[in-house]
């Protein structure tokens, strides 16, 4: 069972790596500022906030290093998307304030959750990264339109 669980901790993290790098390279490509702001918030966070799980502290120490992170992450979004008033972002906004609730309540409860709640808490956070990931994602697309359509109508 155990096995089981590391090749699926592996497989998420290289999806989320994958999923990571082609929003990014979509924001870079066809993405306006909020988008570029919003993708580079999310690397920076990502970059930070994995390799603080594997720290040598206890668990409730590291909960709420990686809350605080996912704090400042919610920060930058919420930056992005006033900014730059892009409702795209604002769902990214959305989805890291549910996600840091999420690590709240994993740090409220602490070490009494058995590992079936560890395993929907898990699915949660990362069904919210998605959201983020998907939100971004869909900045980039939106900004790509409007620059398109904006083309069309020059063209007279």
């Amino acid at each position: 069972m155990d096995r089981l669980y590391l090749i699926a901790n592996w497989t998420d993290f290289v999806g989320q790596v994958s999923l990571l790098i082609a929003v990014t390279m979509a924001a870079r490509r066809w993405g306006g500022s909020a988008a570029r702001t919003a993708a580079l918030v999310n690397v920076v966070a990502f970059l930070v906030t994995n390799p603080a799980s594997f720290l040598p502290l206890g668990e409730a120490e590291r909960m709420w290093m990686i809350c605080s992170l996912d704090l400042l992450a919610g920060a930058g979004f919420l930056y992005a998307a006033a900014r730059y008033n892009s409702l795209w972002i604002s769902v990214a906004v959305l989805a890291q304030g549910i996600q840091t609730g999420i690590d709240v309540i994993f740090i409220g409860q602490g070490s009494s959750f058995d590992r079936v709640h560890h395993f929907y808490l898990g699915a949660a956070e990362n069904a919210f990264t998605w959201a983020i990931q998907i939100a971004i994602l869909g900045a980039a697309l939106a900004d790509r339109r409007r620059r398109l359509a904006l083309q069309g109508a020059v063209r007279v």
